[in-house]
Order: structure tokens, then C-alpha cells, then sequence
């Protein structure tokens, strides 16, 4: 009679370790590291505001003829993007359903992510004509005038005076979407299977921010740019307004709902002992994005995602 009890009893232990071994569902939560996206630096990016005039009476030289007056196409308004960085902030987390015939695994996983660069401005304060330039040659505003310039960051931490997660630059935000379907390629030990290492392969939605461009710029400050000004007024009344430059800040934060399509190869492992419902995973996926992620702006997409975290299985 005991020798039965113990016979069952081990039979009802084994049957705990398969099966505690399998999950059917489960959810995880990860911390990302997103090696996919990279920017060049950019140290004089030419801003043509065409609605733009400037006032010339005070500007000393003599305007070529063919220059009845300036605007924004022949003002020396640059733009710079250097400094490009990701932050330690990249969170995500997955639900997976594990008992999917052939396929193993269905999971979507999401991660959100911050990176920062140096955004800048530079604006002319003074300036005069050139003497005896020919027009014709003259294929940057530089070529045209003597400037002497001034610099605003067009940062975080300029406006508004905040570090969060070290994220006091330009900013740009991610949130990623994959459907990912897997497949087991490895399972050790035998029957309770704590080590499983997978791969597959999937569908991609990413939600960005834009890179900080000219028509960034022109959309945050409006009608703003349709005024005429003094080289005086264009340092006091634009540039120099907080309130307007805050207003770039925002349109770059508040667009983050324009999609972009790819798709990804994924290969992974996880651990987790029987009984147990915790475990823990590693997922390297490759992404793939159909064009581009920025339609101004070059900042790559193609790259590594590495996810490491833990997971509760049921």
C-alpha cells in the first residue's frame, strides 16, 4: 500500500514537471538594448524660409540687381544635428502564447525607447553685402555676406531644465510593435526542457518622432515666419523667444503617430525551471523597415534589437 502511494505520488511530481515545463501563455517585461538606429552629425543644414523678409535698409553693402530684397532663401539661417546617442531608457515588455501547432509560439512584444542628439540653431545677428559679388556664383548665403552669428539649443534642457533618464537633448521617442510566430529549435533537458532556444520571424509597427528639420521648424512657428523683420527683431522676436522655440520642442514630441512597416528575424532562448512559473529570456531580433524611418532625415533602421528580461508563464 505505501509502495503504491509513493508510485503515485512520483507520477503526480513527474506530471507537475512536464507540465509546469510548457507554458501555455505568458507575459514578460524586458529591457532593450536598440543598436538599428544611427544619424551622421550635420553641422550646417541651410534653413530657406521663402516667406521670410528681412529688412535691409541697415544692412551695410550694396544688394546685387538682381536682389530686390531678402528673404528667407537668401538669409543665413543654419540648422545643426550632432551627438547622436541612445539612453538607458528602452522598456517593453511581451504576451506569448506557447501551444500554437507547428509554429510553437505566437508573442507580440512591444518596446519604447529614447535616444537624444544635439539640436541647434544658428542665426544671424549682424551682417553686411560683400563687395562686387556675382550673383549668379553665389550658391549659399555665406557667399553673399560678411555674418557674425548667434547660437540657440534647441534642447531639453535649454526650455525647460529637465534630466530624465539623462535625456536633456533634442529628443526622439520609438514605440515598437512585433508579431512574432516562433519555432523551438533546441529544447535541454529532455521532457522538463528548462533551456528552449527558438527562432522565427515576423511583422514590425514602429510609432517615431521626427528628426528635427526645416519643416519642423516652419510648422511650429506658423505664420510667425510671414512677418517682416529687422535683423534686431529677427534675434528678439524670434529666435529669442522662448515661447516659440518651445513650440518646436512640442511639435517634434506631440508626432508620434505616423507608422512604419518592417519586419524582423528573431532568435532567442529562454530558461525557466519546472515547478516554477518565473523564467528568464534573451530575444536578438534583426529589423528590417520597408523605407525609411525618417522621410527627412537618414537615421538607418536596418540593425540588432537585444531584449533581456523575465517572464511569468502559466
Amino acid at each position: 500500500m505505501v509502495k503504491i502511494r509513493y508510485f503515485i505520488a512520483g507520477i503526480l511530481f513527474t506530471t507537475m514537471l512536464v507540465s509546469s515545463s510548457f507554458g501555455i501563455a505568458g507575459i514578460g517585461f524586458h529591457w532593450g538594448k536598440d543598436l538599428t538606429l544611427q544619424m551622421e552629425d550635420v553641422d550646417q543644414e541651410w534653413l530657406s524660409f521663402e516667406n521670410l523678409v528681412i529688412d535691409h535698409s541697415n544692412i551695410p553693402g550694396t544688394l546685387p540687381p538682381e536682389i530686390t530684397e531678402i528673404t528667407g532663401s537668401d538669409l543665413p539661417i543654419f540648422l545643426s544635428r550632432k551627438n547622436w546617442e541612445a539612453t538607458p531608457v528602452n522598456l517593453g515588455g511581451k504576451v506569448f502564447i506557447d501551444v500554437i501547432p507547428f509554429l510553437n509560439c505566437l508573442e507580440l512584444s512591444v518596446n519604447y525607447g529614447l535616444w537624444q542628439y544635439d539640436g541647434k540653431l544658428a542665426y544671424p545677428t549682424s551682417m553686411s553685402v560683400k563687395n562686387g559679388v556675382d550673383y549668379a556664383a553665389v550658391k549659399n548665403p555665406e557667399d553673399l555676406f560678411d555674418v557674425q552669428y548667434d547660437t540657440i539649443p534647441l534642447t531639453l534642457k535649454e526650455f525647460s531644465g529637465i534630466d530624465v533618464g539623462g535625456l536633456t537633448g533634442t529628443p526622439y521617442m520609438k514605440l515598437q510593435f512585433d508579431l512574432t510566430v516562433r519555432k523551438y529549435l533546441l529544447k535541454l533537458p529532455p521532457v522538463v526542457n528548462i533551456l528552449k532556444i527558438y527562432g522565427g520571424g515576423g511583422l514590425s509597427l514602429h510609432f517615431a518622432t521626427p528628426i528635427l528639420h526645416k519643416k519642423i521648424i516652419e510648422d511650429a512657428l506658423g505664420k510667425t515666419l510671414e512677418n517682416s523683420f529687422s535683423l534686431t527683431e529677427l534675434d528678439g522676436d524670434l529666435f529669442s523667444n522662448d515661447e516659440l522655440m518651445k513650440n518646436i520642442l512640442e511639435e517634434i514630441t506631440s508626432r508620434m503617430m505616423t507608422p512604419h512597416m518592417g519586419m524582423h528575424f528573431d532568435l532567442g532562448a529562454s530558461v525557466k525551471v519546472p515547478i516554477i512559473p518565473l523564467g528568464v529570456y534573451v530575444d536578438g531580433k534583426f529589423m528590417i523597415p520597408f523605407g525609411q524611418m525618417d522621410e527627412n532625415v537618414d537615421i538607418g533602421g536596418y540593425g540588432l534589437l537585444l531584449n533581456f528580461g523575465l517572464s511569468l508563464s502559466i
